[in-house]
């Protein structure tokens, strides 16, 4: 199947690991007249890679870029959209072109792919069947501090994305305003230097002391009204945890999780005394 002329297609691009790109994607980006990149440097690296030499223009969401590429959608051409890496339009550039596209009446085609609050939901181990989607968060302290009581006030995981440059402030801010809080954080996921952490906001900001790369946080708030967690509640819980073949560690993560209790709190309270 070949692309149609007239269409935009919102492309996922890898978030890290060049193989995560799906080969509906490698098809796409081939057969497309244009391809509209939110630097053109990164896409071209991406291209180079694959063989791939499809032309390639910058487009941003802001100033004249939208009606620029809509022209060409006019004149008959297929477009893929892509970002630096994950979804267009998805805490990325590439909302108003897909508006702009779709009030132009041309069909708006989504190529899924990788996305960093997917995979790093996928191993969290958080209970609940629902998650939000916040993406960044205000880089103003005081904005900032608000929109995380907002999102622990409902009572449901989040997940953020955070810059290097800034996620020791927003752990900070964690630490006082939801110090109860678990935190998985996923640094680099599906890169080379890959980590994938899980603690409370004041062991982050012990954790991650120097920084580096690209960080997705899922906040898990403490249950609002809850019943408070006995050091016996939890070592009774350590123990059924042991009795399905959990390891101190996997235990520790999971009780921590289910009690709302600081995780080092839970392992310290492991109540088999040969493997303290």
């Amino acid at each position: 199947m070949s692309t149609d002329p007239g269409t935009l297609y919102v492309v996922a691009t890898p978030i890290g690991n060049l193989e995560d790109i799906t080969l509906r994607a490698l098809r796409v980006l081939r057969e497309v007249d244009l391809i509209a990149a939110e630097h053109v440097p990164v896409a071209l690296a991406l291209l180079r890679h694959y063989e791939i030499d499809t032309p390639v223009l910058p487009y941003h969401d802001r100033g004249p870029d939208p009606q620029r590429i809509v022209e060409r959608i006019e004149r008959g051409q297929s477009v893929a959209l892509v970002s630096d890496a994950g979804t267009p339009g998805v805490s990325d550039p590439g909302r108003n072109l897909v508006a702009a596209a779709l009030d132009a009446g041309f069909d708006v085609v989504p190529i899924p792919g990788a996305a960093a609050s997917v995979a790093l939901w996928s191993v969290s181990g958080a209970e609940s069947p629902q998650v939000m989607l916040y993406g960044f968060l205000p880089r103003k302290t005081s904005e900032r501090r608000r929109a995380l009581e907002q999102l622990a006030a409902l009572g449901q995981p989040s997940i953020v994305f955070e810059s290097p440059r800034r996620v020791r402030s927003t752990f900070q801010d964690m630490a006082d305003t939801v110090p109860d809080a678990q935190l998985v954080v996923g640094r680099e996921l599906t890169k080379l230097h890959e980590q994938i952490w899980r603690g409370t906001p004041a062991e982050a900001l012990e954790e991650f002391g120097e920084p580096r790369g690209e960080f997705t946080i899922l906040l898990i708030p403490p249950v609002e009204g809850g019943r408070l967690w006995t050091d016996d509640d939890v070592a009774k819980a350590l123990a059924e945890a042991a009795s399905q073949g959990a390891s101190r560690p996997q235990a520790a993560r999971f009780v921590a999780q289910q009690s709302g209790r600081p995780r080092r709190e839970v392992y310290a309270l492991w109540p088999f005394e040969s493997e303290r």
